[in-house]
């Protein structure tokens, strides 16, 4: 519903709400890439939606509104960095010598849609499927697994290949290769 070209001064609130809903996760990742603190990024967020909402009508049409709302966050990110005393820069801020930095903006926004993708093609999977993923991605190893699940080391090893193998079918080659790369770098 919000990949093709959109104008969004037609949008109800209902709209905007399960935009809101669809994308927050992902667009919570993106801000922690430049924000440690909680209610910073809480914040930053919520005046993000807000400028998003209350601008919508000059705003038009877009032809991504996830690129242009990254766009919103990093402006939003870049007004609460600049307004932040020195003290609280180091406090609240990560990365922020990057913010300017269009690549390192870009690999961002690529790496939080991309994990968007594979979160979504995950929950495609059996729950069974699911579980061993995760839990692989959680850094647990076969074993403890197969303990978790009460299920054997060869069935978490075949229930592994069977969702990579599905998993193959829905993802890009560039998201399967992030996947890859995650299943052998745990996220703790």
């Amino acid at each position: 519903m919000y990949s093709e070209v959109l104008h969004i001064g037609n949008w109800s609130a209902g709209d905007f709400q399960a935009f809101i809903k669809e994308n927050a996760a992902a667009f919570h990742v993106f801000v922690s890439r430049y924000i440690k603190d909680e209610d910073t990024m809480n914040d930053v967020l919520q005046e993000s939606f807000i400028k998003l909402w209350t601008n919508r009508e000059k705003i038009g049409e877009v032809r991504s509104l996830r690129s242009y709302f990254f766009s919103i966050m990093k402006n939003t990110i870049f007004d609460q960095w600049q307004k932040a005393s020195k003290e609280r820069v180091e406090d609240v801020f990560r990365n922020y010598e990057h913010l300017a930095d269009e690549d390192v903006f870009f690999r961002n926004m690529v790496e939080v849609e991309s994990s968007r993708i594979i979160a979504q093609a995950i929950k495609t999977l059996s729950p069974q499927s699911q579980k061993v993923l995760i839990m692989t991605l959680k850094g647990e190893k076969m074993k403890g697994i197969a303990q978790s699940l009460n299920i054997s080391v060869n069935t978490v090893k075949t229930v592994k290949y069977r969702a990579l193998e599905k998993l193959s079918g829905l993802l890009s080659k560039e998201d399967l290769l992030l996947l890859f790369v995650l299943l052998r770098m745990p996220l703790h």
